[in-house]
């Protein structure tokens, strides 16, 4: 079995990123997301600091607290940075 743990902080890195930049873009704080989502801020703080993992139910909710679609996008079709890593 190949490891994986590389491509998958990578990914974590790079979706993080783009939640913090979509959450600029909508003018929400931590604070307000953690609301919005109803976890600890301290909680999602933490999360995105990569000190505990995030829990995919949080990371549903941040999506459609931010209106984003996190959808799951076949390999050999994705024309995006993800293609980079290596899952498959």
């Amino acid at each position: 079995m190949e490891n994986y743990n590389q491509s998958s902080s990578m990914a974590i890195d790079i979706s993080f990123s783009f939640i913090k930049e979509r959450m600029k873009e909508l003018g929400i704080s931590q604070l307000k997301l953690s609301e919005l989502i109803q976890i600890n801020e301290s909680t999602l703080i933490r999360n995105f600091k990569k000190e505990t993992e995030m829990s995919l139910s949080t990371y549903f909710k941040i999506c459609g607290a931010l209106k984003l679609r996190p959808f799951l996008i076949p390999a050999e079709i994705d024309q995006t940075e993800y293609q980079r890593l290596f899952f498959n």
